[in-house]
């Protein structure tokens, strides 16, 4: 078998080698649909990048449909993950909202693959289903976030939806413009003042610079 009961992956016993595990076999998935979207996602294709037969990917997925949605799954449940590590504590919201928007930009601009995979993904939920439901998931839990920040900032219950999307559909506008725009960090900070002063409603004013004194 392809691994032991903890899940851990145990060596071939004809060439010592580990066993490829399913998250191998996914990872390989986000280098195809990063460079070539879903359809460019095939068997044949990732066991000869793999180097081994089509049969090793039958130990992980029942076939090609089982992958998607694996794939479709895992790329949904990490993005809560990201989600929970970014989660708004309360106590300083205006620093939490920079510090937001830094981590969402220069991830972007250093992290090309992952947005190419999130681009593709999106791409592949206007002709999929499931790749559809996962998007929608995933922007609303995005959205929702958002909302706790506004909240946390003294928004109106009223504007909180509004504004919420507002930062989420210009904080996806800027990756998008950023990405793969390495060590440029006057563009990172000037992007992340202009989506932080919408953000706060502060129009053509000034925004608050982080290391001024309080």
């Amino acid at each position: 078998m392809a691994s032991d009961s903890k899940g851990t992956p145990r060596a071939s016993e004809k060439t010592g080698k580990p066993q490829l595990t399913r998250d191998d076999w996914l990872d390989a998935a986000a280098g195809e649909v990063a460079s070539g979207g879903f359809g460019s996602l095939r068997v044949l294709t990732l066991a000869k990048k793999l180097g081994v037969t089509r049969g090793s990917f039958y130990w992980h997925f029942r076939d090609h449909e089982d992958l998607v949605d694996s794939f479709l799954d895992r790329w949904r449940d990490r993005r809560f993950v990201e989600l929970d590590y970014m989660r708004p504590k309360g106590e300083h919201p205006e620093e939490e909202l920079h510090q937001l928007l830094q981590l969402l930009l220069t991830d972007a601009s250093r992290n090309v693959r992952r947005l190419q995979v999130e681009l593709a993904v999106r791409d592949f939920a206007r002709r999929n289903r499931h790749a559809a439901e996962i998007v929608e998931e995933v922007d609303q839990a995005r959205v929702e976030q958002n909302k706790l920040l506004f909240r946390n900032l003294g928004s109106a219950d009223s504007e909180t939806e509004d504004l919420a999307m507002l930062m989420y559909v210009a904080s996806v506008g800027s990756q998008v413009v950023l990405s793969g725009r390495k060590g440029n960090e006057d563009a990172v900070a000037r992007i992340e003042n202009l989506v932080a002063r919408l953000a706060l409603g502060q129009g053509g004013g000034s925004v608050r610079v982080k290391d001024e004194e309080e």
